[in-house]
């Protein structure tokens, strides 16, 4: 990926001190970004994902040409299935018109202490007047009126990752002559026996140890079940922190954004909140996400506008967070 027009955000890049950090940049190309992190901020590695095959090749060019292979793996592949988990100091989400599927997978990335994910979005300004943006907004405005804290069991758009699921079914038959020159076969733990042209079917004794099998197998599945719905119901009836804005940002620059762009930025964050507790549910602990900065990367026609969103992750004592959080107003 080249565009020129990208260069604000590259700049701001290259501006950053990330000598002791480690990136996982889930949409690398040719390096647009990679290099930044590693030429300019001085980043300690990088892994680099993609699944364009020649750009990942220019990339790997360009990284022995300035001999930095030691600090960068480029790995090919789609990032949700093949990005490194819990390594990450920074998750450079950087997709147009959305990185929405993959804000899961760079939850996942973050380290044990928290990071920073940069969010790209293509964003339909509401000064446009868009009634379609009302609707999509309303349940966002709404929680934030209320002032109430989340619970994970609270949907505000979640992230389905794919997974493949493959049954393999094994037939086995055998045929055989009794003594009474019927010809009988087995199929499956049935047996079939065709006697002067008359055809019967009987359970054999491998059928019924099935059927014994199959009965304890469901009553422990049914155990499995209900413990597991316990804990679910438990981990889901949890109490969450509101997603934050950092206090410098938000007196400086938040009520001059566009209301669609607040929005977004808050929806960001309340998500990730969700994500980060559900994969790191410790007891004691609770992750916070704060929105730190909102960069405009370049505008769009029909009032789109290209931005990122950078949140602050972070695990914090359960009830200090819980308490500031009722000291917090996001809005």
């Amino acid at each position: 990926m080249f565009s020129s027009s990208n260069i604000s955000e590259k700049q701001r890049i290259s501006e950053m001190d990330c000598h002791r950090e480690v990136i996982v940049d889930m949409f690398a190309g040719i390096g647009y970004f990679t290099m930044a992190y590693l030429m300019n901020a001085h980043a300690k590695h990088v892994y680099a994902i993609d699944w364009h095959e020649d750009a990942l090749e220019a990339l790997q060019k360009t990284l022995e040409c300035n001999g930095i292979t030691d600090r960068c793996t480029v790995i090919y592949g789609d990032a949700r299935r093949v990005s490194p988990h819990g390594v990450a100091d920074r998750v450079n989400l950087g997709l147009v018109p959305s990185s929405r599927p993959y804000w899961l997978t760079g939850c996942r990335c973050l380290k044990s202490t928290g990071g920073i994910l940069h969010i790209h979005e293509a964003i339909k300004l509401k000064s446009a007047g868009s009634d379609e943006i009302k609707k999509d907004t309303y349940q966002l405005r709404r929680l934030r009126k209320s002032g109430s804290t989340l619970s994970r069991n609270e949907s505000l758009g979640s992230v389905d990752e794919e997974s493949e699921l493959s049954e393999h079914n094994d037939v086995t038959e055998k045929c055989r002559v009794d003594q009474n020159d019927n010809v009988v076969s087995s199929k499956n733990g049935y047996q079939s026996v065709i006697t002067n042209g008359e055809h019967t079917v009987t359970h054999t004794e491998e059928q019924t140890e099935m059927k014994t099998s199959d009965d304890s197998a469901q009553k422990r599945l049914k155990r499995k079940i209900s413990r597991s719905a316990s804990i679910i119901e438990e981990i889901e009836n949890r109490i969450l922190p509101n997603a934050r804005i950092e206090s410098g940002f938000k007196a400086n620059m938040w009520a001059s954004l566009d209301a669609a762009i607040r929005d977004f930025a808050f929806e960001c964050a309340t998500n990730c909140t969700r994500y980060l507790n559900n994969i790191h549910d410790e007891e004691g602990k609770l992750w916070t996400c704060t929105v730190t900065n909102v960069a405009k990367v370049k505008n769009y026609p029909a009032h789109m506008q290209h931005i990122v969103v950078d949140v602050e992750c972070r695990p914090e004592d359960e009830k200090v967070a819980l308490e500031s959080d009722l000291n917090m107003q996001c809005f």
